[in-house]
């Protein structure tokens, strides 16, 4: 079997520039110990020949090699990226689009065609989950899966074969050591997220801000990484930083300390180095590599509940808060510090449930035979109301936190707030407000 991957942007040999690319690179390596024969094609550049192993980054697609708009090329480039695509599409027997985005289908007609899909926020993910068609697609989670479900009419859903293919975690220590966080002098906080704004560096800060005003320590020390404008392939990330948040911050004794971008093979010691890791954004997760990578090294990982970190609710050594609500971020912070059982019972767990073999043989099975469909499996334990004698479903991407409604799209609807209430899982909406809660996305059909 000759396997064909194409990613939309540059692949580096030593730096991810996201979870997805770390996954990519997982996959490529775990063929190639299967003695698969494996090519991958990313975007013209100008760097030196390099490769994942022995797999060649082939980088012979004409593309502008960022996002959002990768196909944003003269028209004459256009006319070589198709010429390319027609040379590995007579060469392999599976073609694996990595994040997919690839309108040009008509080069894939006779070819079979499987598209990871790690996201629904970029355009190009969302469009070739509505409009491409894929012999598979491939996501990381059942949020995603649900999320794309519920989304669709039941007959183009049904038209499309989904796997949930969970990502792995292995970069982790064989041997850890966890120390009584409360009573070192320094707490050490840990923001290991690329610099877009929704990944919730202002939320740090406060977050961190707080933790100050416990008294707890001497000094509160939060690490963010530096973006190396070079690997930079993404037009929406910001470095945007609140300079008052900031400046207050390091004024009450804390400390923000900026570092390098961290390789790959450094990221064991990076996560081993602090307290606590932070993840207060409100970008739409669709796995959360970050959390669970943390805690692989014995460091705990407070999340906020978006997306598919909701799936990790009740997990030893995670917290997920309810996105902005800064106290109770530092209040489960605190639990999670003086929590040295939990935190070990936690890394066993994503040890023992995210194994990279599993994730391999999984994907291969799926290059293998992808026309098979496997079942879906319906969250039983759902919210629902009832409007007019039909059933409705909350929503994959809203989540209930007492009187109030937060929506992955939207953030929260303040004017639902107080205007429903739940019994036996049964939602009721006053106020003539279920037509509205319709119109929002809130409630899906049964």
């Amino acid at each position: 079997m000759k396997i064909a991957c194409l990613s939309l942007v540059e692949i580096f040999p030593d730096y991810v520039l996201g979870g997805s690319q770390n996954i990519l690179r997982k996959i490529i390596l775990g063929l190639r110990e299967n003695n698969i024969n494996v090519r991958l094609f990313s975007p013209k550049n100008d760097n030196p020949k390099s490769f994942i192993g022995d797999v060649e980054i082939e980088n012979k697609l004409s593309l502008k090699g960022s996002f959002p708009s990768p196909f944003e090329i003269p028209l004459y480039e256009l006319q070589s990226l198709q010429e390319e695509l027609e040379k590995i599409s007579s060469w392999a027997d599976r073609l694996y689009f990595h994040g997919d985005g690839w309108f040009m289908r008509n080069e894939f007609v006779d070819s079979t065609t499987i598209s990871g899909i790690h996201d629904l926020v970029y355009q190009e993910s969302v469009t070739s989950v509505m409009f491409s068609e894929s012999d598979k697609i491939i996501v990381p989670s059942n949020y995603l899966r649900d999320t794309i479900k519920s989304s669709l009419s039941n007959e183009k859903f049904n038209q499309t074969n989904i796997s949930v293919i969970k990502n792995s975690i292995d970069n982790f220590s064989k041997s850890i050591n966890i120390n009584d966080s409360i009573s070192n002098d320094n707490l050490i906080l840990l923001f290991p997220h690329r610099p877009d704004i929704r990944k919730g560096l202002n939320n740090a800060i406060k977050i961190s801000l707080e933790f100050i005003h416990t008294k707890n320590w001497n000094s509160v020390t939060l690490k963010v990484p530096k973006f190396n404008e070079n690997l930079d392939k993404d037009e929406k990330n910001s470095s945007y930083i609140n300079q008052e948040l900031k400046n207050e911050f390091i004024s009450s004794g804390g400390n923000i300390l900026f570092h390098d971008w961290i390789p790959l093979n450094k990221m064991s010691d990076y996560y081993k180095s602090g307290d606590l890791t932070l993840c207060p954004g409100n970008f739409i997760e669709s796995f959360g590599l970050v959390p669970l990578e943390s805690l692989s090294n014995g460091t705990p990982a407070i999340c906020s509940s978006v997306g598919a970190f909701r799936e990790f609710d009740g997990f030893d050594g995670l917290k997920v808060i309810p996105y902005g609500d800064t106290k109770s971020f530092v209040k489960k912070g605190l639990e999670l510090l003086s929590s040295k059982d939990e935190i070990l019972a936690g890394r066993e767990r994503v040890i023992l449930n995210y194994d990279l073999n599993s994730m391999i043989d999984h994907y291969i099975e799926v290059f293998t035979n992808p026309s098979f469909k496997e079942n879906y499996k319906s969250n039983t334990n759902q919210f629902y109301a009832k409007i007019d004698g039909k059933n409705y479903d909350l929503s994959p991407w809203c989540f209930i936190n007492n009187n109030k409604i937060y929506h992955d799209y939207k953030g929260w609807l303040d004017s639902f707030e107080n205007k429903f209430k739940i019994i036996d899982k049964e939602i009721f909406f006053v106020d003539n407000i279920s037509q509205k809660a319709l119109d929002e996305k809130i409630l899906i059909s049964s």
